[in-house]
């Protein structure tokens, strides 16, 4: 990939022109036949920030409810996308967790370049995204058309009807780039004519143009959530929601652990040496204010560990550790520090 490629992380967005150009190949679900209550669901694996899928759902019939799904490796342009698009996740895709067989149209425009094996990424991205497709579901791949040949045998056995176009000028000059249609296959079969058709045909390809007669059938499924997440914690995103619907939200949670008022009480038993040792090494009189009718004192506690001497032999001699109390009390009136050992 060239430099500038891979500074924007091989994101190459659909021209909106050519995205009115694929729209004119796909024919809009209506009602008439189904059930009231179906949906369709558009998935793009590789959004941006959601122009393209927005635009598709923009130009298709608004008389049947469209839910949009984008996936962004990119934050700012994930941002954007959440707010073109129904449901988006910035996330890297392979680290998803989606619905198989949940969409009726999956838009995919993945990145142009190798991975660290050398392998395609645009051929890795069709494998992986092919099973989110419904059986019947419509794929649009956008690719160079070098890259045709990588993908027929994979295509032509996953897809039916499978037909490949040219981007229109002025839009291909740069990476000569193609669309390829296909319906998804209910189970794999090779196709060996349809792939030979496919790579004799890569070399003259129709350009696409608006006025393409419709010919593929964007279907509808039945309404209802499906499983769309990151399996990436989002720590900003999981404080967020935390404060939102976490425990702490709770009035019972936070009214055990912080009552509402602070009420002194008053131990049965004068305490020992021992018990306010205790309470100065768990911090009970870090900066507490202790008045009388004669004073006012601050007061601060520490507790150490020191290593004491308890036996000297003619070879090594023997420590214990002892904890180390003391107690500093600051008169608030006279200024006087007095430090108290225990």
């Amino acid at each position: 990939m060239r430099l500038a490629g891979q500074l924007k992380g091989g994101y190459y967005p659909t021209p909106p022109r050519v995205v009115d150009h694929i729209r004119s190949l796909l024919m809009a679900p209506i009602r008439y036949g189904r059930n009231r209550d179906d949906i369709v669901r558009l998935l793009d694996p590789c959004c941006g920030p959601g122009d393209a899928l927005s635009q598709l759902a923009g130009s298709m019939n608004r008389h049947v409810p469209i839910e949009t799904y984008g996936v962004e490796l990119h934050q700012e342009r994930a941002q954007e996308a959440a707010e073109r698009l129904d449901h988006a996740l910035s996330s890297d895709l392979f680290r998803c967790s989606i619905a198989n067989r949940a969409f009726n149209l999956l838009w995919l425009n993945p990145p142009y370049d190798h991975d660290r094996e050398d392998k395609r990424v645009e051929h890795a991205f069709l494998t992986h995204c092919s099973r989110y497709l419904e059986p019947d579901g419509v794929l649009v791949y956008i690719i160079p058309r070098s890259q045709i040949a990588t993908s027929a045998r994979f295509l032509t056995t996953n897809y039916r009807r499978v037909r490949v176009w040219a981007f229109p000028e002025p839009e291909r000059e740069q990476f000569d780039q193609v669309v390829v249609l296909g319906v998804r296959k209910p189970q794999p079969r090779p196709d060996a004519r349809a792939m030979a058709d496919m790579l004799a045909s890569s070399g003259d390809l129709e350009p696409l143009r608006h006025d393409l007669r419709p010919e593929y059938d964007v279907g509808m499924s039945a309404p209802g959530p499906v499983m769309f997440t990151t399996r990436v914690i989002d720590f900003s995103k999981a404080v967020a929601e935390a404060r939102k619907r976490g425990l702490w939200t709770q009035d019972e949670i936070t009214d055990a652990f912080w009552p509402p008022t602070d009420r002194s009480t008053r131990p049965l038993m004068p305490l020992r040496k021992g018990h306010l040792a205790m309470l100065v090494a768990a911090g009970f009189l870090d900066n507490l204010e202790l008045e009388t009718p004669e004073s006012r004192v601050l007061v601060k506690g520490r507790t150490t560990k020191e290593m004491v001497l308890v036996e000297e032999g003619e070879t090594h001699d023997v420590y214990r550790e002892q904890l180390q109390t003391s107690v500093v009390t600051l008169d608030l009136d006279s200024g006087r520090i007095e430090r108290i050992e225990a």
